[in-house]
């Protein structure tokens, strides 16, 4: 039960025919096989709205180009960079809460991209990143503290919205609610 949760939750990967097979002949009907496929069928929903993970790899650019080459990716599009840690639990639960908002903008100008470096273990950040999508980045230590300081960011989970011109139009450090963030 606990894997198929961290599937579900995680990963949000939705359960194979196999698995409900598994599922079924194990608890039967019972509250647990309910709980996975109600589960189940809430991931089908956001599994439609998914985006891909891009993994990009920037650790020969230079502290102060980070910011510069990683929006060069994303011209005419609105960029939310979401600066975060897999040890960061206000950081992992921020990124639950906005999973609906963030459907909403499947099909729209919107980059999503996320920032971490070392102190989340590089292994553990490839399989949470799998629950996550969008586009990622595994900066140096310099690489973030250049960019925290530049942009007076004093913890995480910390946002910067660029319009589609690449300006900073806001940036926030906490997470701050959909509805803040949608607007």
């Amino acid at each position: 039960a606990n894997a198929y949760s961290r599937q579900l939750n995680e990963e949000l990967k939705p359960l194979s025919i196999k698995q409900k097979e598994h599922i079924l002949q194990y608890w039967k009907n019972g509250e647990i096989a309910k709980i996975l496929f109600r589960k189940n069928d809430q991931v089908n929903e956001l599994f439609k709205l998914k985006q891909p993970v891009i993994v990009n790899d920037i650790s020969k650019v230079s502290d102060k180009n980070t910011l510069e080459v990683i929006l060069s990716k994303y011209k005419n599009k609105v960029v939310l960079i979401d600066l975060w840690a897999t040890w960061c639990g206000p950081c992992l639960e921020a990124m639950k809460q906005f999973r609906t908002t963030k459907g909403e903008f499947f099909d729209k100008d919107v980059a999503f991209v996320y920032l971490t470096n070392g102190t989340s273990p590089r292994n553990l950040w490839e399989e949470k990143i799998k629950g996550i999508g969008g586009e990622h980045y595994y900066l140096t230590n310099n690489q973030w503290k250049y960019l925290m300081n530049y942009f007076d960011l004093g913890y995480i989970p910390s946002y910067l919205i660029f319009n589609k011109e690449g300006d900073l139009i806001n940036k926030f450090s906490g997470f701050p609610g959909n509805d803040k963030i949608k607007n």
